[in-house]
């Protein structure tokens, strides 16, 4: 197994459809360290039955540690698109006062914001003015404050990523970056090298066609049609190659969103996942850094 489990990370988005105590012990049987939540996800478990108690437990029981709490929208005034999905609003709208008591409940070490507003609402600068003021009320709070760009709605580029992480200046302030937004985002190899050592927490390896079909919206190709990874056209070892001689790669991790993936056990969907996975850590890990 390439990369130990602590930089292993398990996004819940191949496993949404997975009860949580199996999702866990999932995550603990194929090698993952780490697993994300979202305040969704945690409202729907609560639900189920589990306390925060036993949500905690489970995890702590199998060694996995809960992160990356996602996603958080409502780091700016207006952080939906009218006339959102409303298949996909409830996933995104969360206040920052539920986030930070789910946070606290779930005892997450990092938060994920990513973008939702529309296009040309925010300007760079008032963005970093709102991403500083997250930041700092997330230090208070013991937590990394993490950003992700989406070309599905008004934060699209690890550019304007970058430029906001850069200009707030905080110490626990980074970027999550994913491979399928890279690609349909607009790639920039050339500002990967630039970006210091330690700016990007964490790398999310997702495949699928490299453009939108024709029929389909971006945000639906992204939220259920991406495809385990070596069976799209997502050139993942080339850009991991790239960021692997950057010195970027903290700890990487699956993140197939799939309604493909959502109807089959848990145990298939890993038996899917894995291969695939494994087989492009065999190959990062045989490329010898610049």
């Amino acid at each position: 197994m390439k990369y130990p489990t602590e930089k292993r990370m398990l996004w819940l988005s191949q496993v949404r459809s997975v009860p949580y105590r199996q999702r866990v012990e999932l995550a603990a049987k194929n090698g993952f360290g780490w697993l994300s939540t979202s305040p969704m996800d945690y409202k729907n478990t609560r639900a189920g039955g589990l306390s925060d108690k036993d949500i905690r437990s489970i995890a702590a029981d199998n060694d996995v540690r809960l992160s990356y709490l996602d996603p958080l929208t409502s780091w700016v005034p207006d952080g939906l698109t009218p006339g959102e999905d409303p298949d996909i609003k409830p996933y995104l709208d969360t206040t920052p006062d539920d986030f930070f008591r789910i946070a606290e409940a779930l005892q997450v070490d990092r938060i994920h914001l990513i973008g939702s507003f529309p296009e040309g609402r925010y300007t760079l600068d008032e963005l970093t003015g709102h991403y500083a003021a997250l930041c700092d009320r997330a230090a208070e709070n013991g937590l990394k404050c993490l950003i992700e760009a989406m070309p599905l709605w008004g934060l699209k580029t690890v550019d304007e990523v970058w430029t906001i992480v850069r200009d707030a200046g905080r110490k626990n302030s980074g970027i999550i970056f994913d491979t399928w937004h890279y690609v349909r985002g607009g790639r920039n190899d050339a500002l990967l090298k630039e970006i210091p050592v330690g700016t990007f927490d964490t790398v999310q390896i997702a495949d699928g066609p490299l453009v939108c079909p024709p029929g389909r919206s971006m945000k639906r190709d992204c939220l259920s049609y991406r495809v385990p990874i070596g069976q799209g056209e997502i050139p993942n070892l080339e850009i991991l190659k790239i960021l692997k001689d950057a010195g970027h790669i903290e700890s990487v991790g699956p993140e197939i969103f799939s309604d493909a993936l959502d109807k089959l056990e848990g145990d298939e969907i890993m038996s899917r996942l894995m291969p695939g996975f494994e087989a492009l850590l065999e190959e990062l890990a045989r490329h010898e850094p610049l």
